[in-house]
């Protein structure tokens, strides 16, 4: 008897931990790129080896242009807006799952819950929550237009600003959590970046960075030029709070965790490339000198690439260092840790939309010829 016991228990045990595993990995599954600019602190940099050729896998015709630079969910769906007013859900083979009409152009890049929801703000003055099966899910409304790609902090709140002038942090029901209006009433086009504290901060296109604790108080201000042209020129935070951002007047900066400036870097040109950060501190870089930059975390030059137009595409850093970034020359270029080109992606238009890795390796991009690309293997 006691040995029939013996096995049921173990039976029961096997068969739990079984259980056990599953449901942990269910949980720990996160998407491949989240958000505009990979994560909460905005670095840009993916945990997986990018495409090593220009191989096209496919593209995805859309009616108008793409500027929403994409991204992608648990089951590996692509999700991104166009000025055609929709948002796009895209299967890794490239064939339409859905798409959802807003009413307004969506150049806004969407997020994803970790429940699936897509968020993602239109023109028309609402952020949207969509389910993943393409329904609506809730709609919230502002008083502006909104080109703010939201965020998504580890509790779930979203943040995102407004052309009202206004950050807003709600829930996933939609409910207010607080909102922050800056006092000249300047529109809210970046996308805010946390930092390891909680810390909220985002540009106001009259060119000053705010920094919010998590409540949503008032810390400091900095400006930094006079205006940031909009969807354009989200700061990145680092693990220590520094804050790296650009602006219109051709200046890179780095400021303090007190809003200090603790170094900048002169381009010449406009710079409205948002940067990545990797673990090593490096900052990359495009300006509408037609330069792609790495700068190291002291202030020095690791390399520079020069393209045929200007960088409004934002980059993204892969597992191994290489750095893919798109440029107005409609050129995707892949740069090694030397500053070295290993390929480029041909496009029929302009490339603002920034680009982003798939577990698989595949490198997404959206293109001003109305077209989503995938390259790799």
């Amino acid at each position: 008897m006691s040995k029939k016991i013996f096995i049921i228990f173990w039976i029961t045990l096997i068969i739990a931990v079984s259980f056990g595993v599953h449901f942990s990995y269910a949980e720990s599954v996160d998407p491949p790129w989240q958000m505009f600019r990979h994560d909460s602190r905005h670095t840009g940099v993916s945990p997986f080896k990018g495409a090593q050729t220009n191989n096209l896998k496919w593209k995805f015709a859309v009616e108008k242009r793409i500027t929403s630079s994409p991204a992608i969910g648990a089951d590996e769906t692509v999700y991104f807006g166009s000025v055609d007013g929709k948002l796009y859900a895209v299967s890794p083979e490239g064939k339409l799952v859905w798409a959802y009409q807003t009413g307004g152009e969506v150049t806004s890049s969407p997020a994803i819950g970790l429940d699936g929801t897509i968020y993602v703000g239109s023109r028309d003055k609402k952020l949207y929550a969509i389910k993943s099966d393409g329904t609506l899910k809730w709609t919230y409304e502002t008083e502006g237009e909104i080109y703010s790609s939201p965020t998504i902090d580890k509790n779930n709140y979203i943040y995102f600003g407004s052309s009202d002038g206004t950050l807003y942090a709600i829930d996933m029901d939609g409910k207010l959590k607080w909102d922050f209006k800056n006092k000249i009433y300047s529109s809210i086009s970046s996308s805010p970046a946390i930092g390891p504290d909680g810390s909220i901060y985002f540009l106001i296109s009259k060119g000053i960075v705010f920094a919010l604790d998590a409540s949503g108080k008032f810390k400091w201000s900095v400006r930094i030029g006079s205006n940031i042209y909009q969807s354009f020129s989200s700061p990145a935070v680092g693990e220590d709070g520094v804050v790296y951002t650009g602006s219109e007047n051709g200046i890179f900066y780095a400021i303090n965790t007190d809003g200090t400036i603790k170094w900048r870097v002169n381009t010449g040109k406009s710079v409205q490339s948002s940067p990545a950060l990797d673990s090593n501190g490096t900052l990359y870089f495009g300006s509408y000198n037609k330069v792609i930059y790495a700068i190291n975390s002291n202030c020095t030059l690791k390399w520079q690439f020069k393209t045929n137009g200007w960088i409004e595409s934002s980059p993204v850093v892969d597992s191994e260092g290489t750095t893919y970034i798109g440029s107005t020359d409609g050129n995707l270029y892949a740069i090694d840790t030397n500053g070295e080109l290993k390929w480029s992606y041909q496009a029929s238009g302009w490339i603002e939309s920034s680009p982003l890795i798939g577990s698989d390796g595949t490198i997404y991009f959206g293109s001003n010829d109305n077209h989503l690309y995938a390259i790799g293997n």
